[in-house]
């Protein structure tokens, strides 16, 4: 999932239609391709990722305590989120405004102005850029502590109500049921959204409707990690999830494109066609999030070794691609190739970019960690 995240952010660059103000460059080469893909990754990939949050958080407070929790939970998400937003703020507002300005028309002496602004105040309008997934997170886990310390101190036969509910859903007779509640559930926080899909926050002020919707998948992954026995069911159904998960995001994809369709025509966006979009969207979500349980259980259970170094290097590669993602397609730009040679081509450069950055961070931690 995070990976993906390069794929979507370069996709950007070859995206149909007028750009927009968040992002600086948009190739003259443009693909309707880039936009499904796009839209498609957008669908389940941060939603994947907080169920694999919630999976975890339920696994350490098992381990390690609810004090032991937040311990790590500071340590590995709060203070890395801290840093890298101070270090990559600069540089991603930097290579926006790099891009911007080489494809504004605009004379050197402002350009020179432009860049020189950017170096002079460099964390000047503060805003979350790609990382703002990691204040959503902060934000449920900090809510994640009170819930599981009165949970913890509620009745026995409240909380044994509480998991026999939760067994006969994920587990039990009802368990036929978990999908379709699931994404009631889920289709209810998307409806205040402004477009299909989970908005995105471009500010530090996260709006409650995002909240309540990842926490929703952060609440998923806990319960399953709490059914003992959840994940080998996975396994058993995993290739049916996921079929059905495609099929599903297909239909969400066409009614997602119907919305923007019907928009961008300058009718009124029609409530009942994003109520669609988003219901479509939140069952193809949890089948393709089970889906995909089941079958990396399935396939990933011998270690490899390539799968590993991208299990290590995935946090790296995701925290420090964004200025390539832009400043790559921008470089590629003027080669005689349509956009998805371009993309390819942008593709393969900032890959072996990214991964040799974080071998080189390795030289310097490694050594260090032994020593």
């Amino acid at each position: 999932m995070m990976l993906l995240g390069v794929v979507l952010h370069l996709a950007i660059n070859y995206v149909e239609g007028p750009q927009d103000g968040t992002w600086p460059f948009r190739d003259p080469e443009r693909s309707p391709l880039a936009g499904l893909v796009v839209l498609a990754i957008h669908t389940f990939r941060m939603p994947v990722f907080f169920v694999m949050s919630g999976y975890f958080a339920a696994m350490l407070i098992e381990r390690r305590g609810l004090r032991g929790y937040a311990w790590n939970r500071s340590q590995r998400i709060v203070l890395p989120s801290v840093v890298a937003w101070f270090v990559l703020f600069p540089l991603t507002m930097l290579a926006f405004v790099f891009v911007r300005i080489q494809t504004d028309q605009v004379d050197d002496a402002t350009r020179a102005a432009l860049f020189a602004a950017a170096i002079k105040h460099p964390w000047a309008n503060p805003a979350p850029i790609h990382l703002w997934f990691l204040e959503v997170l902060i934000i449920v886990q900090v809510f994640s502590l009170p819930v599981v310390a009165m949970a913890m101190l509620a009745p026995d036969a409240l909380r044994s109500l509480a998991a026999r509910v939760r067994h006969a859903l994920f587990m039990g007779r009802a368990r036929w049921m978990l999908v379709p509640v699931l994404a009631t559930l889920t289709t209810i926080t998307m409806l205040p959204m402004h477009r299909p899909g989970i908005d995105t926050p471009h500010s530090f002020l996260v709006s409650p409707a995002i909240l309540a919707c990842y926490g929703l998948y952060f609440v998923g992954g806990w319960c399953i990690r709490r059914e003992a026995g959840m994940v080998a069911r996975l396994v058993r159904t995993g290739w049916w999830h996921l079929g059905l998960g495609l099929g599903a995001l297909l239909v969400a994809l066409v009614t997602a494109i119907a919305w923007f369709v019907t928009t961008g025509h300058g009718q009124k966006p029609s409530p009942v066609l994003l109520a669609c979009a988003q219901a479509t969207s939140a069952v193809a979500c949890w089948l393709l999030i089970l889906g995909m349980i089941g079958v990396a259980e399935r396939v990933l259970a011998r270690p490899r070794p390539a799968v590993r170094w991208l299990v290590d290097a995935s946090f790296w590669i995701y925290l420090v691609h964004l200025p390539l993602c832009v400043v790559v397609p921008w470089m590629v730009s003027d080669l005689p190739l349509g956009a998805v040679g371009r993309f390819s081509i942008s593709f393969a450069i900032v890959s072996v970019l990214l991964a040799l950055s974080y071998e080189a961070v390795l030289m310097i931690v490694a050594p260090r960690r032994r020593s």
